[in-house]
């Protein structure tokens, strides 16, 4: 089965632990002024990984009168993205975009003003990553948008720790939110579960940028960074 199928892994992803996320409400404010900088007329917009379809529900409350596409290789994410009360025009497609084709379930629709991704790209290996930008690129319509919140790799294990420990804090005020508190090890146990952690593939933002700059986008930049949580992302300037 795949991993992401497993549905007592969903309460991690799902419901309320985004907003605890490091920086959580400065990475949206982020996200906001971008898009609002570079095209303030969203029309089309594609959500990439969507999960339960938070990032995407974000563009519609920017821009209610857009037409999104939410893509996952989870039936079980894309599942909790229908229930979670999207415009009814919404369009789901059950994919991965690790696959080499992927852009042929797209269909006719190959051209948005923003692409969009949340935690979902760097479970895919790096020479994979780079031919999904490309294929991002394409999607794009001319000034169309592309940024990635994405957990990216440390450069040394002593940064990476330091990750740790503030997203376990974070995750320790969760729970105390949701009325449940649990000690650090308990916390340690539920959050960082190692089948996971074997199908993180992460590269450094740095290099990341490097490859949007090689593919053609223009004002590529780490937008928001914590760590290991990175916002970043380009226009297509054509």
């Amino acid at each position: 089965m795949n991993y992401w199928e497993r549905r007592d892994k969903l309460f991690k992803y799902t419901g309320g632990t985004r907003q605890f996320f490091p920086l959580a409400q400065e990475q949206l404010e982020t996200v906001s002024r971008i898009i609002d900088t570079h095209n303030k007329d969203i029309i089309s917009f594609l959500d990439l990984g969507c999960g339960d379809g938070f990032m995407g529900k974000f563009i519609y409350d920017m821009y209610p009168n857009s037409e999104g596409i939410f893509l996952d290789t989870s039936t079980e994410m894309i599942r909790k993205a229908q229930e979670s009360g999207l415009k009814a025009s919404t369009k789901f497609i059950v994919q991965d975009f690790g696959n080499d084709d992927w852009t042929s379930s797209l269909k006719s629709k190959t051209d948005f003003d923003l692409i969009i991704s949340g935690f979902a790209i760097h479970h895919i290996g790096h020479e994979k990553k780079k031919r999904l930008y490309r294929d991002i690129y394409g999607l794009l319509k001319s000034n169309g948008i592309f940024l990635n919140l994405e957990h990216v790799s440390s450069p040394t294990e002593t940064i990476e720790g330091m990750f740790t420990d503030l997203f376990d804090e974070a995750m320790m005020e969760y729970q105390k939110h949701i009325g449940e508190p649990k000690s650090i090890e308990q916390i340690q146990e539920i959050y960082h579960d190692p089948n996971h952690k074997k199908l993180n593939k992460l590269e450094s933002v740095v290099k990341q940028c490097e490859w949007l700059q090689e593919i053609g986008f223009a004002e590529v930049d780490c937008y928001l960074k914590v760590f290991e949580l990175a916002l970043f992302g380009g226009i297509k300037n054509e």
